[in-house]
């Protein structure tokens, strides 16, 4: 039998066993394709962890930088509440000068 005739013969397993490897392939191609895809995955999730991480540091350096900013403002209150004191004496003096100077 010649060579040809033989592959001709044989051609319908030929094609079984073609379209079986090819649905193999595909099958494992998906396969690594899922696992390529579960890797993208952790290291997006590893990713979004560090984001968040760093997130959770700005959010505590604004909270100190904020109780900074309340604690001198609680003192620069408490020390205007003083300066009331000297300045409504000095308007009561600066009255008091006005009424004896047109009094004179």
């Amino acid at each position: 039998m010649f060579p040809g005739q033989l592959i001709l013969k044989q051609a319908p397993h030929l094609m079984t066993a073609a379209a079986e490897l090819l649905a193999i392939s595909r099958r494992r191609s998906a396969e690594i394709t899922a696992a390529n895809d579960v890797q993208a995955l952790r290291d997006r999730v590893a990713e979004l962890a560090k984001d968040q991480q760093a997130y959770v540091a700005l959010v505590k350096e604004l909270t100190e930088q904020l109780n900074a900013i309340t604690e001198v403002a609680h003192a620069t209150a408490a020390r205007a509440r003083l300066a009331v004191i000297p300045a409504a004496a000095g308007v009561g003096l600066g009255l008091l000068a006005c009424v004896l100077a047109l009094l004179r």
